[in-house]
């Protein structure tokens, strides 16, 4: 991108623009690592530039021979654990029929059961939420800065619990000298203006789930009565955005016939949201799940979407889409390699609304995943399995450049796609962010200092 030739180091994740010298002896090495450089690209190239070159690449550790400073350079590979993230799936009904709902048909048997992740009751129980925040707060050890996710389903659906339970929540953070940060995932349909006063004074976080414009959204989000939803989520959405001003992220999803990414992001930030996220449908829904053609459309869309926030950066505007931003500043300072993509069965989980744990809401009904109750406590077995299952000892991972700045990606992903935690869904989701990384580099490349200072001013939702 921009015309430029970009080398990266896995192990210093430093990344670098480089002339067409090191492009060339790079890639000379890569296809043979007996080549003599000197031998080959002299009569192109002076002899001392030929040398200097290789000196550099030694020192930069790009070499197996040579004064290598790469072992003093290698930033931290970190395997953080411990419960400090706790989703209360307060419901598991919802008020939208989406296509791609994995919590809907995502699983054997659970297209027979009344509500979503084969649930045959709907809300959360006052008493389980408040056995949930007690488990979270007496077992986050010394953590002092925690978080509490309202999920479904739609969590709006049980605000009488969120109202009841908010309170008791701040009561029990005030006594333990910890800080719970609270926040939701709605779809819009009831943000009114008694539960946007809620969330704004209790200063609860609430992401919108959004798929775009009214074609898209109307087309992947209907109502349960099969009717579009645009024109009935807009009135709320609006409502909290005046609220928040800029403060409000959207999180979109893009469906295997529904690849346009552009139009996505300029409508949603067009809505006055603070930052926009795309993930793909990934997995076993029918007719909506990505294919291969579609990886590529999401690529070119991608290229086109960092040469715009280019423009806009260079005007003094921030153009906040997230899958972009997150890595333009993961590789632009460099404090720690990724050992995982999340946090999900390691400092984050998630509790069923009947009492169980599981590693996060995607894995919620899924017996084999399934973490312990509230009764009996957290069952640490899995979690040793997860902790084990680094960048560096997964399958495709550990011989992947992106490993570090990636993690490894969504592990519902990689048992959508090979039904177990091992081994990650390369060919679709992985693809797809080693892909962004790659956008995120060319974009700091062609960026002056000045103008990343936008980029890091400004929050991520």
């Amino acid at each position: 991108m921009f015309d430029k030739n970009i080398l990266f180091n896995v192990e210093t994740m430093l990344f670098y623009e480089i002339t067409p010298l090191v492009y060339e002896m790079v890639t000379m090495f890569s296809k043979n690592n007996n080549s003599d450089p000197i031998q080959s690209l002299e009569g192109k190239y002076k002899k001392d530039d030929i040398i200097n070159t290789l000196i550099y690449l030694g020192q930069e550790g790009f070499l197996k021979e040579g004064t290598s400073n790469v072992i003093k350079k290698k930033p931290i590979l970190r395997k953080r654990w411990g419960i400090r993230h706790l989703e209360l799936m307060v419901t598991h009904g919802c008020n939208l029929g989406c296509r791609y709902c994995y919590g809907a048909g995502g699983y054997d048997g659970w297209k027979d059961t009344p509500y979503l992740y084969g649930a045959k009751t709907a809300g959360m129980p006052f008493e389980i939420a408040k056995k949930g925040v007690d488990f979270l707060i007496e077992n986050s050890g010394k953590q002092k800065d925690l978080s509490i996710v309202f999920f479904g389903g739609e969590p709006l659906l049980e605000f009488a619990l969120i109202e009841k339970i908010v309170p008791y929540i701040r009561e029990k953070e005030s006594g333990s000298g910890k800080t719970v940060n609270l926040s939701l995932s709605t779809n819009g349909l009831l943000l009114d203006e008694k539960i946007v006063d809620f969330l704004v004074k209790h200063n609860v976080g609430c992401q919108v789930s959004i798929d775009g414009p009214r074609e898209i959204q109307d087309r992947n989000r209907s109502l349960r009565d099969g009717g579009g939803s645009y024109e009935h989520v807009l009135p709320g959405i609006k409502r909290l955005i005046s609220a928040r001003r800029g403060r409000v992220p959207a999180r979109a999803t893009v469906s295997h016939d529904l690849v346009n990414l552009g139009d996505v992001v300029d409508h949603l930030l067009s809505l006055g949201f603070g930052s926009v996220h795309i993930e793909p449908a990934i997995g076993k829904s029918d007719g909506t799940a990505l294919t291969s053609e579609d990886v590529d459309k999401i690529k070119r869309q991608h290229e086109a979407l960092a040469c715009l926030l280019v423009k806009n950066v260079r005007r003094n505007r921030f153009f906040n889409y997230s899958n972009l931003v997150k890595y333009i500043r993961h590789t632009r300072v460099i404090r720690e390699r990724l050992a995982y993509y999340c946090g999900a069965g390691r400092t984050y989980f998630a509790l069923s609304q009947d009492g169980d744990f599981y590693p996060c809401h995607r894995f919620v009904g899924m017996g084999e995943y399934k973490m312990g109750d509230l009764g009996r406590g957290m069952d640490m077995k899995l979690q040793q399995k997860i902790l084990g299952l680094t960048v560096d000892n997964r399958p495709v991972c550990k011989d992947c450049w992106a490993r570090y700045l990636c993690g490894g990606g969504c592990w519902k992903h990689g048992v959508d796609m090979h039904g177990c935690l091992e081994i990650p869904d390369n060919d679709f989701s992985c693809e797809i962010i080693r892909h962004e990384i790659e956008c995120a580099m060319a974009i700091n490349s062609e960026l002056q200092v000045s103008d990343k200072e936008i980029l890091d001013n400004t929050e991520i939702e």
